[in-house]
């Protein structure tokens, strides 16, 4: 079976250390640290870090000791291959190595360095929390010397764990310090990741260039709550961005149908830490002769969560100065949605957004030799509605009347493998005693029969005598041509907008079919 899936309707500056501050700040507790003590003394130990008021430290890694804790961190090794993105989805050039990644003198050490693995002439390093630290909100530190070399990518950032929104970016992604060493100089910059699934994504970012990165150690931090995210280089706040900035639109995997996440979506689940350097890839640019070997260092790792909340990790912002320009938040901004009627108590007209024209539409039937039979009929709940009674088989469609080919953009192609979120929907009533339960209907769309592409939902997955939402997503329709010598639907070339065909004997009433689509731009499907 190709996705598809039901729903039940309702009826209706520059410093290693932190430096004290003044009593006049009451956003801060009492307590200053050099983050690095004298290893031979206990190594890195958080002792007397001062904290901000309201957070609690609720994990860190010091790296006083002589190897990686693996109690706290995973090695990630390969060049992306293994996770479905060669050059881990950027055109890096590094294949990542155990060996690259090392712990000694109170610091963690990535380093780069030119040699070949598989098919990568270099190697670096790359460490996640992922199953051993996972958190939702909180305030997270670290302090990291990053290189300067020309094609090198410092990164500390989080991504989720089990993202409830699927696959990246619809499930978020918090850059809290990216390192680009390019020409002229390296500049570090905070960037948030969300939207929809890859190729429908969006990002907000930030540079901050009042600090060299290469220059020392540096403090980089996010706060991270369910209102607003926050960061600051030194204790210099430069950005933030609010829930009204961004945004998500996912797959519910429950319903096969996309829709929108919630207020503090989708950074509102758990979140893991991650560190690595990059070699080239499409931002920092092709490494230099000389830039490898290369080291990013780093002295801790520090998180905190919001006792004063939380649930939610609001009340713990710090003193902010929001007449900064730098600092003002994005615009909000949102996903653009579009629907199109395509039956509702009647076939079309299909109509368009603030445009007069309309297309005809009409129902075609193939009835498979007599087998099947299809009528519009008054449902007492619903209006008109299409009844299809068959005894196995055959199939009917909604087309342009004038059979001219529509073309349905901003919804993929059968070619590019991605996936967008252009839907078929339409409500079901299946009358069980009439049905063949191990049989199945056919959600298709063609470009004129053979060139068709259709999913495939099991009777034995609709509930009966009820009636219920089938959602069919477009890119699988596209993807999954059917097997008749034809090729896959042409989406630029459409002539039937949905096809309903039964693999077995059935009774059922179809209603409200439509087609949906959402985009990062607007106006960017329909």
């Amino acid at each position: 079976m190709v996705g598809a899936r039901t729903q039940l309707l309702n009826p209706r500056v520059a410093m290693p250390i932190w430096f004290c501050l003044t009593a006049t700040l009451l956003l801060f507790l009492i307590g200053c640290s050099g983050g690095n003590t004298d290893p031979a003394e206990g190594g890195n130990e958080p002792t007397n870090v001062l904290t901000p008021k309201g957070w609690e430290m609720v994990w860190s890694d010091e790296f006083s000791g002589s190897s990686l804790d693996a109690s706290k961190w995973n090695i990630q090794t390969g060049d992306g291959t293994a996770e479905g993105i060669p050059g881990w989805g950027n055109n890096e050039l590094q294949n990542y190595q155990a060996g690259n990644v090392s712990v000694g003198g109170g610091y963690l050490t990535i380093t780069a360095r030119e040699e070949s693995v598989g098919n990568q002439a270099y190697t670096s390093g790359r460490i996640n929390t992922a199953n051993k630290f996972d958190f939702q909100y909180g305030r997270v530190e670290a302090s990291i010397h990053a290189s300067g070399n020309q094609g090198l990518w410092s990164a500390f950032w989080m991504l989720p764990t089990d993202s409830m929104y699927g696959t990246w970016a619809a499930g978020g992604e918090i850059d809290i310090m990216e390192v680009f060493s390019r020409d002229p100089a390296p500049f570090s910059q905070a960037a948030l990741h969300y939207g929809m699934a890859w190729p429908l994504n969006t990002y907000a970012f930030q540079r901050y260039e009042a600090v060299d990165p290469a220059s020392g150690f540096h403090e980089y931090v996010v706060e991270w709550d369910a209102d607003e995210i926050r960061w600051f280089i030194n204790g210099d706040h430069y950005y933030t961005v609010t829930k009204f900035g961004y945004w998500n639109y996912y797959k519910n995997q429950a319903t096969n149908a996309h829709q929108a996440g919630g207020p503090s979506a989708p950074f509102d689940q758990p979140f893991h830490l991650l560190l690595n350097m990059a070699v080239g890839g499409n931002l920092p640019g092709a490494p230099a002769a000389g830039s490898v070997p290369a080291e990013m260092r780093v002295d801790y790792v520090r998180v905190y969560k919001c006792n004063i909340n939380e649930a939610t990790g609001v009340g713990c912002a710090g003193f902010i100065d929001y007449t900064n320009p730098s600092v003002l938040p994005p615009l909000p901004s949102d996903v653009y949605t579009a629907s199109y009627d395509l039956y509702t108590d009647m076939a079309g007209p299909l109509t368009f957004d603030n445009a007069e024209d309309t297309v005809a539409l009409s129902i075609g039937v193939y009835d498979a030799g007599g087998a099947l039979a299809v009528n519009e009929v008054e449902d007492a709940d619903r209006g008109m509605v299409i009844e299809a009674v068959t005894t196995g088989g055959g199939n009917f469609n909604i087309f342009p009347s004038d059979e001219q080919r529509m073309t349905l953009f901003g919804m993929g192609s059968a070619s590019d493998g991605a996936n967008y979120t252009g839907e078929l929907q339409f409500d079901l009533f299946v009358n069980g005693d009439q049905t063949d339960g191990a049989s199945a209907i056919q959600v298709k769309m063609d470009s004129g029969f053979p060139d068709l592409g259709f999913v495939e939902v099991p009777m034995s997955e609709i509930p009966t005598n009820e009636w219920t939402t089938i959602t069919a997503q477009i890119s699988d329709i596209a993807h999954n041509a059917g097997q008749f010598g034809g090729g896959p639907v042409d989406l630029a070339n459409v002539l039937s907008l949905f096809v309903l065909e039964f693999t077995g004997a059935a009774s059922v009433r179809v209603d409200n079919i439509r087609l949906l689509c959402g985009h990062v731009d607007k106006g960017g499907c329909g």
